[in-house]
């Protein structure tokens, strides 16, 4: 602030506040004379008459400076003043989408009808990692708009997390109404969204719930559409799910066991079993499969089919799984060679860039022979991205690991796919083994799959073998390698030397003379 834009008034009533506090300082002495003017005469000597006489006017002078620097102090104040308020306002606004902030959602107060819809994106990440921020914050801009028509005139959006939204229906008190919206969103934001950066699709979940007077705040019900949303995410697609009470003891026991899946590791409840993998036409054991089990101290034991998604989910398959390779080859080393070990691996695993160092190095610390081990992947692997798989298994091969396509026929199988990955050998799933000889249709399936691995010059195993018939009718077909509970079932890694050396050749005793 300039001086010149001080009021006068203000710089007279300082002015003249100085001029009478000088006025007042030479009036002290004689107060107190044979005090402090005796001191100063004697101190200071003839020229302090001189000096104090000027006082006023230096006191004029000071208050004429203090006029400015409490007009200074005034302007500061006002700006700080209207610095928070704007940020209050900023932060009541989302400056990329112009939706309201998850601040203004909590700033809501306590609801006393209405529906609420918690909306996550299931594919901002790989665009955000594929085609970078900017494209990231296009497809939010994009959203919101489609949000907005979506969700009608009356509702209130709010931008809830970096790819997540919150939709309030205020005036929604019946769930068939809310649902309505729900497909609405759902078929808005399932269309491509045609951005500068390109074509993007976006898939979306949405956990809903309808609020009441009951709930003490807004906290309450994000907490229920949040339980909602995690139910929703299970679901593949574009889905939504309402909160109920069965729905939010499933998932409440789904993050349990989540949470549980680190302590668990780390207390050693995770071990292998391992179940061998035969020759069809004379029986003799080629490998055993390492598989991975998980007894929870209160739940029992949990399946792999139940715990593996939710290690991938959290990420906690990239430790767990260098875990597993590590054992599996160390237990392998100590085995008759030329007896190998098969390991199966996660495609997030793929993601992690010493995932191939690893195991190199597993070989090297133990011992083991790299063509004695085999890394299984199934056909999942095809949707993360191919050419990094393909240059993880091509490294892995070339140092001498031999490579198996796990579970083929239940995904996503393609003739091209079987051509790109550098394989050594095709699993065909157990399911084929059940159906084989029940109908026509599953016996050619198999031959099929057989033919086709010798097209590309692999071996064949199937998976599921549980019966003398079903053994001879591979034998047939001339399939090389089985694997099912008619040879073993999985039994524990302190039995596996055990189970070889018994099947060892043994030795023709020499004639005696």
């Amino acid at each position: 602030m300039m001086l010149s834009e001080i009021p006068l008034g203000r710089r007279l009533r300082y002015s003249l506040a100085g001029l009478v506090g000088g006025a007042v300082a030479i009036a002290l002495p004689d107060v107190s004379e044979s005090g402090f003017t005796a001191l100063s005469t004697v101190l200071l000597g003839d020229w302090s008459i001189l000096a104090a006489s000027s006082l006023p006017l230096v006191g004029a002078a000071v208050g004429w400076r203090l006029a400015a620097w409490d007009a200074l102090l005034r302007e500061r104040i006002r700006r700080l003043e209207g610095g928070a308020s704007e940020l209050a306002v900023a932060s009541q606004v989302d400056r990329l989408t112009g939706l309201g902030t998850r601040q203004a959602l909590a700033s809501l107060g306590r609801p006393s009808r209405g529906a609420l819809l918690l909306i996550d994106l299931d594919r901002f990440k790989y665009v955000n990692d594929t085609l970078g921020h900017a494209a990231g914050d296009a497809l939010l801009v994009a959203v919101a708009e489609r949000l907005r028509r979506a969700a009608g005139e009356e509702a209130q959006l709010f931008r809830h997390g970096a790819d997540e939204f919150a939709v309030v229906l205020p005036k929604v008190t019946q769930r068939a109404v809310a649902e309505f919206v729900c497909l609405e969103i759902e078929h808005a934001l399932a269309q491509p969204f045609e951005l500068a950066h390109g074509r993007v699709l976006a898939g979306v979940s949405i956990g809903a719930t309808l609020m009441t007077a009951q709930d003490k705040d807004i906290s309450s019900a994000l907490h229920r559409a949040d339980l909602a949303l995690y139910g929703a995410k299970e679901v593949f697609g574009p889905s939504h799910a309402f909160h109920d009470e069965k729905l939010a003891c499933e998932v409440m026991e789904a993050l349990e066991l989540e949470r549980d899946l680190s302590r668990g590791f780390v207390d050693g409840e995770f071990y292998l079993e391992y179940q061998p993998i035969v020759a069809v036409e004379n029986g003799d054991v080629r490998s055993l499969e390492a598989l991975l089990r998980w007894h929870h101290p209160r739940r029992g034991l949990i399946t792999p089919d139940v715990f593996i998604p939710l290690a991938e989910k959290t990420g906690i398959i990239q430790v767990i799984g260098k875990w597993v390779v590590q054992q599996a080859c160390a237990a392998a080393a100590t085995w008759p060679a030329p007896t190998g070990v098969s390991v199966n691996v996660s495609g997030d695993q793929f993601k992690d860039p010493y995932f191939v160092t690893h195991i190199l190095d597993c070989l090297v610390e133990t011992g083991l022979a790299p063509e004695r081990l085999t890394i299984e992947v199934t056909e999942a692997v095809f949707s993360i991205d191919i050419d990094l798989v393909c240059r993880c298994l091509a490294e892995l091969r070339s140092g001498g690991v031999r490579i198996a396509l796990d579970d083929f026929g239940t995904g996503f199988s393609s003739i091209n796919n079987l051509r790109l990955f550098p394989l050594d050998e095709l699993k065909i799933d157990r399911s084929f083994a059940c159906q084989m000889l029940e109908t026509s249709q599953g016996a050619k399936l198999v031959d099929l799959m057989h033919k086709l691995s010798e097209t590309f010059q692999i071996s064949t195993t199937i998976e599921g073998i549980e019966t003398k018939n079903q053994l001879d009718f591979i034998k047939l077909l001339g399939i090389g390698e089985a694997q099912g509970f008619l040879f073993s079932k999985p039994f524990a890694a302190a039995e596996a030397l055990g189970y070889l050396q018994a099947r060892l050749p043994r030795p023709v005793a020499s004639a005696t003379p």
